[in-house]
């Protein structure tokens, strides 16, 4: 699972957006026609299995570990990520590694898609929350702390 950030859309986006929806009674339908199909199902299912076939060295296992692992102890994190944390880097990292034309995991993959798997997975605590720092901010700490292999 990845909780991925979406900005607000800008004032003309919103303005056409809502008009879409409310211009008819049936409000709740956006139009989906323009949609274009770019993969079928089962495309997928090959992709995924490819991804999650790629190499990953015991190095780059460990780091996914210990960035999920560091959350638990984190200043700050009134609740850190679970071994599932663990088990989405690995996977997100196969992900990335593949859509970049990779032939194994690098650090750089897990840790591309760190704030993706991780931010919906800790809770700040009330005391940061109030100083305005964001999951990403202490995010970016851990990152910037947690050393990466060297392959």
């Amino acid at each position: 699972m990845l909780k991925l950030r979406m900005d607000y859309p800008e004032a003309q986006e919103e303005l056409d957006m809502v008009r879409q929806v409310t211009r008819s009674s049936r409000a709740d339908m956006l139009d989906v026609r323009p949609l274009i199909v770019i993969m079928q199902a089962r495309e997928v299912q090959v992709l995924q299995r490819i991804a999650s076939e790629l190499p990953i060295d015991e190095h780059v296992l460990d780091y996914a570990v210990r960035l999920a692992r560091s959350t638990r102890t984190w200043p700050g994190l009134n609740q850190g990520a679970g071994p599932r944390a663990s088990i989405a880097l690995v996977r997100g990292g196969r992900a990335r590694a593949l859509l970049r034309g990779g032939e194994f995991v690098t650090p750089d993959d897990i840790k591309g898609c760190a704030l993706a798997v991780l931010r919906h997975r800790v809770k700040l605590s009330p005391e940061l929350d109030i100083e305005g720092l964001s999951v990403d901010q202490v995010l970016g700490q851990i990152l910037d702390q947690v050393s990466a292999p060297r392959l």
